[in-house]
């Protein structure tokens, strides 16, 4: 025969559980739960340019750099301007900017194309010099409480 202490722990381990669950499931909702990390986020929006023209078709993104906290975010470039707003846009801090934009180059094909195929390929090409993107020097700052911010770039060789 078990003596009632033995079964006591299992018994008040129940309400130990339950609140621990309530605890974890206030903490996601306070902290942004589904999907938001709770990081303050600015929404930020403009227009590009290289050489006094929209760029038609590509991508911005913004990278923390400096010790800023938060996930890369970014959008893409359509006739000359973007939005970045997923998840509640770019969040606080300081960043560097990566652009590329694209234009379609025809090519032809190197080896012969079945009968019925086109001859050549369209390709999609990044043509922007690489201190915009790759060794990027454009960078901003992101101040918190802003909520909506415009930023243009007008690129230049």
């Amino acid at each position: 025969m078990q003596s009632q202490d033995q079964h006591r722990p299992v018994a008040s381990a129940l309400p130990s559980v339950t609140i621990r669950l309530f605890a974890c499931a206030l903490m996601a909702i306070t902290s942004g739960g589904c999907g938001r990390s709770g990081i303050e986020r600015t929404v930020v929006s403009g227009k590009v340019t290289y050489q006094a023209q929209p760029i038609k078709r590509g991508q911005i993104r913004f990278v923390p750099t400096k010790g800023s906290k938060g996930p890369v975010s970014g959008a893409d470039i359509v006739d000359g301007e973007y939005l970045v707003d997923a998840k509640g846009g770019v969040p606080v801090g300081t960043h560097s900017i990566r652009i590329e934009a694209y234009r379609d180059e025809t090519r032809v094909a190197r080896v012969p194309m079945p009968p019925g195929r086109p001859n050549s390929l369209v390709v999609k090409t990044q043509y922007l010099p690489d201190r915009f993107n790759t060794r990027t020097q454009l960078e901003i700052q992101i101040q918190g409480g802003s909520g909506r911010l415009t930023k243009d770039f007008e690129l230049n060789d």
